[in-house]
Order: structure tokens, then sequence, then C-alpha cells
């Protein structure tokens, strides 16, 4: 009888640790985030896009849990067609998000100077699983 309880408890504490394995496994395979890539080159009025669009574009982003990872800065390519002067890469929670953001009145509102005023390229690419 003493045997039957303890297997009782061991098979109990088994069973509690697999599936908090189990729950732990399933947590780590989130949504996969999303990264919007724009390549921009100013063709046009530099103080109409830094002023109507650049100085805007950040509060577009936020609402939808984005952020930015690169914004500017220097840019090296090394195979391909050169990317354009200006490279952004976005952050968000999911494709869902980056897609909401896209097309998103707010940002529907500026990106038409961005348009006008440059030459660019832009994309969404989903990440991996986390």
């Amino acid at each position: 009888m003493i045997f039957t309880s303890y297997a009782v408890a061991a098979a109990a504490i088994l069973g509690a640790a697999a599936g908090a394995a189990a729950t732990r496994g399933l947590q780590g395979k989130g949504t996969p985030k999303a990264y919007i890539v724009t390549e921009v080159e100013i063709t046009g009025d530099r103080e109409a896009y830094q002023r109507d669009y650049a100085a805007h574009a950040a509060a577009t982003v936020e609402p939808f849990g984005g952020h930015y990872l690169a914004r500017g800065g220097r840019v090296l390519g090394t195979e391909g067609e050169p990317p354009k002067a200006r490279i952004v890469i976005s952050e968000f929670p999911s494709f869902e998000q980056a897609k909401a953001w896209r097309y998103s009145p707010a940002y529907m509102k500026i990106v038409t100077v961005r348009l006008r005023e440059s030459s660019s390229r832009q994309y969404i690419v989903e990440g991996p699983a986390e």
C-alpha cells in the first residue's frame, strides 16, 4: 500500500512536470514577428520630405506595436543591386500588425509625401516563429 502511494505520487509529480514542459514549449512558439523594410532615396524636396513625412512616421508606427530597428545610418551593399541611400527597418508583433500599419489612415495620410519626394521600395517580411 505504501509502495502504491509513492507510485501514485511520483506519477502525479512526473505528469505535472511533463505538462509544465509542454506548456513552456507551446508558449515559446508564438506568432512570428514581421519586419517592414523601406529603401529610400530622396529625389525631390528634402525639406518637405523631412517636415511632412519623416517627422511624423514614428507616431504612426507606435500604435501598432512597431518600433524601429534601423532608421538611416550607414549602408553597405554586399550582393546584387545596390541598396538605396536610406534604409528603414521596422519591427511589428505580427505580419497582420505590419499590414495594418502600412494601410492605416494615419500612414496613408503621410506616405504620399514619401512617394512624391523620393524613389523608394518597401516590403513586409515575416520572421521565424519564436
